[in-house]
Formats: structure tokens, sequence, C-alpha cells
């Protein structure tokens, strides 16, 4: 069961886009766990708790800390790059400030059903892609790993180190493998395959990953990386 967080310090929004998702919930037969929270404290303090959310819908205007310092809180303090990071707020004018938290999407109020159920998909859409395992051997030992803990696959000779959330790991094996069991994963290079979820920056000849660590891009791979970050972010707008 999914776990949804709504934080917002005016209760009649709390409760209006509580609706919209229970109404959703009916349309596709699943059943959700709905939180609401009327200030940022009770969040982050439920979040401190190592309680996990696989959405969370935050406005931008909050009393103490605004959404974007709560956001800040989930991906560096937590290095939680998993949970779904809606945005909503009363103005447009926060799309800079809003990059470094890597969010799904942002509304603007005020709120209706179907920008609701759009978020909703496209989170959906991503949390499904990222329930899957990625399966390895090492000698007669086989591994499991959720992809949505992979940050990217490094080729070392015959060998592929995996790099995750929690650590790494190397296993016999090819990249090209890989890539045909990965479609969100994105070949940058003949030595690196990377989780599309974990790229906080691409520049013209490499990768930032939320990690920090700096990935090459080579240039033979160049065009193809661009076209498939368009490829993957319309996928996860249709």
């Amino acid at each position: 069961m999914l776990r949804i967080a709504i934080c917002d310090d005016d209760g009649y929004i709390c409760d209006q886009l509580e609706d919209f998702i229970h109404i959703y919930e009916v349309t596709i037969m699943e059943k959700f766990n709905v939180e609401t929270f009327v200030s940022e404290d009770e969040l982050c303090q439920q979040l401190t708790e190592n309680i996990f959310y696989d959405i969370i819908y935050l406005d931008i205007e909050l009393k103490q800390l605004n959404g974007v310092e709560v956001g800040k809180i989930i991906r560096e303090q937590m290095s939680n790059e998993i949970t779904q990071i809606i945005y909503i707020s009363s103005k447009e004018n926060y799309a800079m400030q809003l990059f470094k938290t890597r969010p799904l999407d942002f509304i603007i109020k005020p709120l209706t059903y179907d920008k609701i159920c759009e978020t909703l998909d496209n989170a959906l859409k991503i949390i499904t892609a990222n329930d899957i395992v990625f399966l390895y051997k090492k000698g007669q030992i086989s591994y499991k790993v959720p992809i949505k803990e992979i940050l990217y696959f490094e080729s070392a000779n015959r060998k592929v180190n995996i790099i995750t959330i929690k650590g790494s790991d190397t296993f016999y094996g090819t990249l090209e493998s890989i890539a045909e069991k990965l479609p969100y994963f994105i070949n940058i290079h003949k030595s690196y395959l990377v989780n599309y979820n974990y790229v906080i920056k691409m520049e013209y000849h490499q990768l930032i990953m939320s990690n920090t660590v700096i990935l090459p891009i080579s240039t033979n791979n160049r065009k193809q990386v661009r076209n498939k970050l368009l490829e993957l972010e319309r996928c996860l707008q249709l």
C-alpha cells in the first residue's frame, strides 16, 4: 500500500486534496494510506522517525520552514531520492529554487481533480518501475537488488560494479546485457550505465549523480544521451 503525505497549513486544501486522492483510488481500484499535516513540524517529526512516504504533496508557503527547505531535508539530510515530491503553491516564481530538491511536479493553486490525477499517474509510473528488482549471480548464489536503490553500474574489464544507495558489489557481466533489462537506465559511456532517477545535473560532457559522483559522457554517446533523457521525460509526462 502506498503512503501519501499532504502538508499544507490550510486545512481546506488538505481536505480537498485528500478527497481527490480517494476519488482517484476508486478509479484505479487501489488503496492508499493518506496522512495530512497542517504544519511542517509534524511532517518533519514523522520523517525523522523514519516514516517513509512514497509521495508527498508539499505546500511551499508554510509558516516556519518553507516547502523548499523541507524538500532539502528529505533530499540532503535524509539522502532520500525515492520519495516523489509534488509542490503546491499559489505563486509561480519558485522554479529555480525547486530544482535542487528534484520534485516530480509543481502545481499552482487552485487545485483541480485533473491536475492531481496527472501527478498521481506520473508518480505511480515511476514507483511501479522502481519496484522491480535486478537479479545477478556470484558463483551459484543469486542476489536481488531493488532497482529503485541502484544509482549506476560501472564496467571493469569482465566485471561490473553495482553502486547502490546502500553500498556496492561486484559480479561478472556486461553493461550491454544489463541495459536490455533496464529501460530507465542510460548508457553514457562504455563503462557506465546510470539510473535516470538519480541524475541531478547534466552537462555537455558529464553527469552529476545524487551522491555527488561525477561521471563522464563519452563523445560518441553525447547525442544519444540527450535523446534518451528527452525520451524518458516525455514518457513520464504521458
